[in-house]
């Protein structure tokens, strides 16, 4: 083989491997791209603008399946109060009712009408689901959609704002319960510990809505309800 040939052919291997490296890249990228997935998500419920109501949150969850603790009786429901802080349940009824009445005001039933009749429900633990509370909840104050909450981990920060041995540590789910059918419609969670920028640069924007400092439980919580509200359907 001559000269000439021996450098045609080197050149085109180099070609082809340039060309291999840069078609890699972005198959690299896809890969390691948080929420990259192949599979594509369920489709949103589209909902009409009807009354909504927002039960208690349940303490515990049910399993792995997010929705899981809706179908369970509320006897099953397994809590850790060691990874809760007492009145943390209050806390985020209180958040969510909140962020349903800043969207829909005229929609949301008013939290006293609705706690008047949660305290005269007659509920049985061994029998009654989430699910099945919720749709009583529903009727008596003329809702069309419950939302239903459970905390399984609400854990503080020890430490200040600027400075932490351990960081805040949340995780609750809201799910929407169809009053008339009693079909589950959406179900969203928040499990997260706060992270410093250090530990976890992709996540950037996040870190800088939090207010750039270390959160408290309350303050890390009001922030994963305004997340989770950013992918509410209603």
């Amino acid at each position: 083989m001559d000269e000439k040939s021996k450098t045609t052919k080197t050149s085109a291997g180099r070609l082809a491997g340039w060309l291999f490296f840069v078609l890699l890249i972005p198959c690299l990228f896809l890969q390691a791209t948080p929420g990259a997935t192949a599979q594509s998500e369920p489709a949103t419920p589209v909902l009409k603008r009807e009354k909504i109501a927002v039960m208690p949150f349940l303490l515990g969850r049910f399993g792995a399946d997010l929705s899981g603790v809706l179908n369970c009786p509320i006897c099953q429901i397994v809590v850790d109060p060691q990874s809760l802080i007492p009145g943390c349940d209050r806390t985020l009824t209180h958040y969510v009712q909140e962020a349903l009445e800043r969207r829909h005001e005229d929609m949301a039933v008013p939290f006293s009408r609705m706690m008047e009749e949660y305290t005269r429900l007659r509920i049985d633990d061994t029998k009654d689901t989430p699910a099945i509370v919720a749709r009583q909840l529903g009727k008596r104050v003329g809702a069309d959609y419950v939302l239903v909450g459970n905390v399984w981990r609400y854990m503080d920060r020890r430490g200040s704002p600027v400075a932490v041995e351990s960081p805040a540590s949340v995780a609750f789910a809201l799910h929407l319960v169809d009053v008339a059918s009693g079909k589950i419609l959406w179900s969203d969670a928040f499990s997260e510990t706060q992270r410093s920028l250090s530990e976890n640069i992709l996540q950037a924007k996040g870190f800088f809505e939090m207010g750039g400092k270390w959160l408290t439980a309350d303050e890390f919580a009001l922030y994963g309800v305004k997340e989770i509200f950013k992918k509410f359907p209603y």
